[in-house]
Parts: structure tokens; sequence; C-alpha cells
């Protein structure tokens, strides 16, 4: 009982190397070079636990090898999880090479298993996550279980149970401690996103105006030398640039000062099917420039709360990035409808897309995929989406275009109810009557 209990911390302590490196390369980011600390934990954890199992009853030995394969799939990337069962055969043809074409069967069936199981993983909650652990580990406890009947070795079941029990034991413990790790990297992130539009907020009040008075009076001179008429080629050239350089900073001070604005308390009912319709109208013009048709799928009667004006700039906004986005032209597709108690919005170009590491970036100060942007527009509009109690998505792929998908409270009024209810009611009569 004493050697039992003893390798049992053993390969607990062996197993529980595992959240705190994940911390230590939590810090570093996404890929392969920041995964590669915890991988290389993970094949230790592997070898150490397969090179000195627990021996249960006499010539049973097991080994918690379970854990290494789940982390490495579903907290790094099925590849990793599928380099970890490679290793994991390796050993086992070194340590018992008649078991071989077993673990073959087991862990092939094992990784179909987790790769599909990984795809929906992140986006369950702690409780959930628990759960398809467990539920992973249930059947390799009843196939060892079953072993110890055919064996005939029932009075060493007992210590088979405390295995198990300290393994599901561990394994919570590693993803307790994993997703503590997450959320505190996710708190620390939003964190300074937050210090970062607090500084930007209060340099924006503190020098735009200032900045906005002096480039007014030095824009006003230079449109007065552009009407001069003894002006060369090249200088009216010079004049030109300076003029929409200068209109390039307004708007980025326009940009600083919608961004430290304080939020507006007044908020009215908005039709979210008029907003949409009129915004596109206002951007098709813009989007001619650049051989972009914007194309309009928008249910009527759609009602959310909010300010019209944030409501108007979110979606001129988002028109605008997504026409940039097409410089050879494309399609600008808009569409709108309800859905339970949300509005979804989805606006769809054809642009040049977005890799993932991108996608993670949108949204920072000072981060832009144009040359010549900051990065405010959508740092503002993704604030007006959270102002809005709303939800957003984006799927993006290279090449191929982006889907930015925006889901808003709808709001029903009282009016409105009574002509909904009015229009059913005519709707049935008319049922009726035919």
């Amino acid at each position: 009982m004493y050697d039992f209990t003893a390798d049992l911390i053993f390969h607990f302590l062996i197993m529980i190397m595992i959240p705190f490196i994940h911390k230590i390369s939590s810090h570093r980011g996404d890929g392969w070079k920041t995964s590669a600390p915890l991988l290389s934990v993970l094949f230790l954890a592997l070898f150490l636990t397969m090179t000195f199992p627990v021996e249960i009853a006499s010539g049973q030995f097991f080994d918690l090898k379970f854990i290494p394969v789940f982390v490495a799939y579903f907290y790094i990337k099925p590849l990793a999880g599928f380099l970890v069962i490679l290793v994991l055969i390796t050993f086992k043809g070194i340590f018992s090479p008649g078991d071989i074409s077993i673990a073959l069967v087991n862990y092939a069936i094992m990784s179909v298993l987790f790769f599909y199981a990984s795809k929906f993983y992140k986006k369950c909650t702690f409780k959930q996550k628990l759960s398809i652990a467990v539920l992973f580990y249930l059947p390799i406890t009843v196939t060892r279980y079953v072993i110890f009947l055919q064996k005939d070795i029932k009075e060493d079941a007992v210590y088979l149970l405390l295995f198990s029990a300290v393994s599901i034991v561990t394994l919570s413990m590693i993803i307790y401690l994993i997703e503590m790790n997450l959320l505190q990297e996710m708190m620390m992130q939003k964190l300074r996103d937050a210090e970062k539009i607090n500084a930007i907020s209060q340099l924006a009040a503190s020098v735009a105006h200032e900045i906005r008075n002096p480039m007014t009076t030095v824009r006003g001179f230079l449109q007065m030398l552009k009407n001069e008429k003894n002006l060369t080629a090249d200088q009216k050239s010079f004049i030109k640039v300076s003029l929409e350089e200068l209109d390039r900073t307004n708007h980025i001070i326009s940009d600083f000062l919608s961004l430290a604005r304080p939020e507006t308390p007044v908020v009215s009912q908005v039709s979210l099917s008029g907003v949409l319709l009129e915004v596109a109208d206002f951007m098709r013009p813009y989007g001619l420039m650049t051989k972009v048709e914007i194309r309009t799928s928008i249910f009527e009667g759609i009602f959310i709360i909010g300010n019209p004006n944030e409501i108007k700039q979110l979606f001129i906004n988002l028109m605008k990035n997504s026409i940039e986005a097409m410089p050879d032209g494309g399609i600008l597709e808009v569409s709108a409808f309800k859905r339970n108690t949300t509005a979804d919005i989805l606006i769809k170009d054809e642009g040049v897309g977005m890799s993932k590491e991108k996608l993670q970036m949108l949204g920072q100060p000072y981060y832009s995929t144009k040359t010549k942007g900051t990065g405010l527009g959508l740092m503002i509009s993704f604030d007006i989406i959270n102002r809005l109690k709303g939800k957003y998505a984006i799927e993006s792929t290279q090449n191929i275009g982006t889907c930015f998908t925006i889901s808003l409270p709808l709001y029903y009024s009282s009016e409105v109810i009574r002509q909904t209810s009015f229009q059913n009611r005519s709707e049935s009569q008319r049922i009726n009557e035919s």
C-alpha cells in the first residue's frame, strides 16, 4: 500500500508540471515557438509515466499517458496531439512491443474522437470541459476493470478504482489550472487594452483641439494659394498633396475625439433597417470608385435601442473597411434579419482577407491592415457594439474575403407590437376566409 501511494504521488507531481509550464508559455502568445516548452514537458511527462508505471496487481501496470495526449489535443493543436501519440507509440514499442498493435488501434480511434471534439471544446464552459475529459477517460477505466475480471484478480480492483479516481482528479486539476491561466491572461489583455484606450482618450482630450486649430489656419492658406494663377504644375501638385494629408490628419483627430468622447446617455428607438439602407446608399458612390457593388438584403421592421449617430458611424466604418479591402472591385453584401431576440447583421466582402494572426490584432490601438490606417476606426466600432450590448464575430480567409457578423438586442415598442399583432390577426382572418 505504501509503494502504491508513493507511486500515485509521484505520477501526480509529474503531471502537475504541465499547467505550470503552460502558464509560463502562455505569456508568449500563440504559435509553435511558444508551444514548444509545453510540448516538451508533455513528452517528458509521457516518458516518465511510462518508464515508471504504477503496479496495481501482479503484472498489471498502469500510467497516466492519457493526460499528455488530452492536453496536447485540446490546449495546443490537434497536430500536437498527433505528435504526442506518435511519441507514445514509439515508447510503447520500446517498453512493451507485444502490445503495439492494440495500442495502434486504440490511439487511432482516440485521435479521430479527439480531433472532432477539439473543434467545439474551446467554446464549452469549464464544467462542460470537465465532463468531456471524464467522458473520454471512463471507457479506459471500464476496459481496465474488465481485464481485472477476466484475469480473476477482483481483490485488487479497489486499487484500480483508487488509481482511476486519482487520475480523474489529476486531470481535472490540470484542466482547472490551465483554464485559470487562460482566464488570467485574457483579463490581463483586457486590462492592457483598457489602459491603452484610457491613455489615448486623455491624449485626445488634451491636444486634439489645439492641433486642429492651427491645422485649419494652414489649410485655409493652402486653399488660397491653390487658387493662384501663376503656380507651376509641380507647385499645384504639392499643394494638392498637402491638402489631402491635412484632411487625413483631420480625420485621425476626429477618430481621437470620437474615442475620447464620453458615452452619450441619449438613446432612442432606432430603425436598424432604415439606418442600414441609408448607410448603404451613402457608401455606394465611394464603392463605385473602386468598382465595388453594394448589395443589400435587409428585412423591414428591425428596431434596436441606441444612439442613431453612433449606429450610423459603426456601419460606415465597417462598410468603408470592406470597400477598401477590395481595391480591384467586387461585391459587398449587407444583410440583416431577426433571429429570436436579436438582430443579426452580416457585412461580407470579396476582399484580400486576413490571417488568423491579423484577426487577433484587430481593434488594437495603432494596428491597421491598411498602410495609412490608425486602427482607431475598428476600435471605435467595437466600443459602439459593446455599448449597444451586442456581440460580433469575424470570419476571414486570405484572398477570399471577410464576413463581419453583428448581433444586437431587438427592441419591441408598444406600437411595433400592436402593428405586428394587427398583421397577424389580418393574416389569420385572410386564411380563415379563404
